[in-house]
């Protein structure tokens, strides 16, 4: 290998370096300020002169799902000079949970273990959903990688005729080591007769890497409109109120999810032409070496 073959490789090998550099942490959370809407439960240990007009019509059902793996390298191909990722195994861990304590959202927790000592992933990440809380994070060590990690819990309710009450807690979302800082915002979205929901999350990427939602739906809407109203608050405050005008009961349900998901980065411009410039000169060195030996000797 000539020197210039050299210089080429040392290129492309810094890039790569550059590119499975990580130290990061991703999380969302979802918590309760003490239980969940006092609506009746069909519990004498829960329900009395304090419970709202309402009746939580199921158990409610959680989930905590993650999902991870290592990017462990990242090359060009010589010939296509198109990008090419090797990746390590994937890794998988599911909770599903129904029912539980009348006013609270379950007891469930998927995780994969990480670290620079695991032989299978050096990613790690968790998801939860208890009584009171949802979590959910990712921790990137010395790898980039594609890992998501999500925390949900959803149950069906009913409310009295000319009635309203409130679902509210506190949404917490984070991103520390990212060179990518998150652009926070909390967004209100609804058609106004059916759904309504609320989130923080990070605004910088397209389907964002960190959010908290809060959501309710009706099901049997009967005409009526204006059922929902909202309320931000400090530190992450999220309140969605549900208003019942009719003479009818209506019927719905309540969501809330805590999401991370993690994509490996694209290289920059300047990281992706240094790949290119590497690979294009290996090969054409090679090929000029080719070309050498192949050529007889002059008579």
């Amino acid at each position: 290998m000539n020197k210039l073959t050299q210089i080429a490789l040392a290129s492309v090998v810094c890039c790569f370096t550059s590119l499975a550099q990580a130290d990061t942490t991703y999380s969302a959370s979802f918590a309760l300020q003490g239980w969940l809407p006092a609506l009746r439960t069909g519990s004498p240990e829960w329900d009395g002169p304090h419970s709202l007009p309402g009746e939580w019509r199921d158990g409610g059902q959680g989930y905590a799902t993650v999902n991870a793996r290592d990017l462990l390298s990242t090359t060009i191909n010589q010939t296509t000079g198109e990008l090419e990722k090797a990746w390590g195994l994937p890794n998988h861990a599911f909770m599903h949970h129904a029912g539980g304590p009348a006013l609270t959202m379950g007891d469930n927790e998927a995780h994969i273990a990480g670290g620079t000592t695991n032989e299978r992933s050096h990613t790690s990440a968790n998801a939860s959903v208890g009584q009171t809380a949802l979590n959910a994070g990712v921790t990137l060590t010395d790898r980039y990688a594609e890992a998501e990690a999500r925390a949900t819990w959803s149950r069906s309710f009913s409310l009295d005729a000319h009635s309203s009450f409130t679902f509210s807690g506190l949404a917490t979302v984070a991103i520390n080591g990212d060179s990518n800082p998150p652009a926070l915002a909390t967004t209100f979205n609804s058609d106004d007769f059916s759904f309504a929901s609320l989130t923080l999350g990070d605004l910088s990427n397209l389907f964002g890497r960190v959010s908290t939602t809060i959501a309710a739906e009706i099901w049997n809407i009967g005409g009526l409109s204006n059922i929902f109203s909202y309320s931000v608050g400090p530190g992450g405050l999220l309140a969605l109120t549900m208003t019942n005008n009719s003479d009818s009961v209506l019927y719905g349900g309540l969501s809330a999810s805590s999401y991370v998901a993690v994509s490996a980065p694209i290289p920059e411009p300047e990281t992706w032409l240094l790949l290119l410039a590497g690979a294009g000169t290996i090969g054409f060195t090679a090929r000029k070496h080719q070309r050498a030996v192949a050529l007889p000797a002059a008579a």
